[in-house]
């Protein structure tokens, strides 16, 4: 993966009309597990494809939706999101991914044996090198989130969003840029303020504050009590998840800890380790940090302020995860130049 990247990498939206012609059948992937700027960009992308271009659109998701708003996002605005695995076969003939690129957060094994091809990709994570493939592709490093991107595009071919597609819209942006506080441009503003008149605020209520299990609460205290303070990281593991992107939430919540400026969080689900990280140091590079910490050990990436990494493990169980998590808590230690002896509980 090549480093961000502050430029628009790819073809003018209008370049997506000629890719798309011939396929009257089109699948539209999010990201592998998707969260609110995912799902809110493939509703997006669905709209435009079926009102202005008369396609028959499929959306769907490949992994799990886990954390609780996510799945209420889902049922009050998504419900027409599936499983790739529950999608009945509709002689698809082309796919587009909407927050995902290939080899980045899309496994394209999925649709191999199907012989569908990818046609088009719209992101905001860094670019990746075999994006470069594809007949077309726009991926804005730059901006906050792909819902931005996508209000964009509705714009740009005059389609009014739905009040189901603002909400998710606006929920998006407001996720994945923390209420515009986190790596926000002017198009994210502009986007927000935009949609603004057409959102939903009863489901956006709704959805921003879903019940939640005594699951939950077990995990998140299993977090704290396990979080140790290193200078100004935190880190902590959950050790098996419940869903993947459990990691985010709790790495999420301790860059609140007094003086931390960097967290993570580790845990496994299946056969990989997750690792999410957070930072608020104005040079810090999230992404740069963990694709240095992982290394050889598997794939990472992200933006200046958050960032991902999944790391198969060649036995899915504790002791495995155990050596990995070590492993990558000492990287990490190194790459601050941090003392492990130092370190202390979070909690007492």
């Amino acid at each position: 993966m090549t480093e961000p990247q502050k430029k628009s990498l790819g073809a003018d939206p209008k370049a997506l009309v000629e890719v798309l012609d011939g396929h009257d059948n089109v699948i539209v992937f999010c990201h592998m597990n998707p969260d609110p700027d995912s799902i809110a960009s493939g509703l997006a992308m669905k709209q435009l494809l079926e009102s202005r271009f008369g396609k028959v659109v499929q959306l769907c998701y490949r992994g799990i939706i886990g954390r609780a708003q996510n799945r209420e996002m889902r049922r009050r605005l998504a419900p027409e999101l599936q499983h790739f695995l529950d999608v009945e076969d509709q002689d698809f003939t082309a796919a587009i991914l909407v927050d995902a690129q290939p080899q980045f957060g899309f496994n394209p094994e999925d649709l191999e044996e199907q012989d569908v091809p990818v046609v088009a990709c719209v992101d905001h994570h860094p670019f990746v090198e075999s994006t470069e493939d594809l007949p077309f592709f726009d991926v804005r490093p730059g901006i906050g989130a792909t819902s931005t991107i996508m209000t964009d595009y509705l714009k740009l071919f005059s389609v009014v969003p739905s009040s189901t597609v603002a909400t998710a819209l606006f929920y998006g942006i407001k996720t994945d840029t923390l209420g515009l506080t986190r790596r926000t441009s002017d198009a994210d503003r502009a986007a927000y303020e935009y949609l603004l008149p057409f959102v939903d605020h009863e489901k956006l209520m709704a959805i921003e504050a879903p019940p939640l299990t005594g699951t939950y609460f077990r995990d998140l205290k299993n977090a704290i009590d396990k979080a140790r303070v290193y200078g100004n990281l935190v880190v902590t593991h959950i050790g098996e998840l419940p869903y993947p992107d459990m990691v985010a939430e709790i790495a999420d919540l301790l860059l609140k800890v007094e003086d931390a400026s960097w967290s993570v969080c580790m845990g496994w689900f299946e056969s990989l380790v997750y690792v999410s990280v957070r930072t608020n140091e104005p040079k810090g590079d999230a992404g740069v940090f963990i694709r240095k910490v992982v290394n050889e050990l598997g794939q990472a990436g992200g933006h200046n302020t958050m960032a991902a990494a999944r790391v198969k493990m060649s036995d899915a169980g504790k002791e495995d995860f155990e050596q990995l998590r070590l492993e990558l808590t000492t990287r990490m230690l190194e790459r601050l130049n941090l003392k492990e002896d130092e370190g202390k509980d979070l909690v007492s």
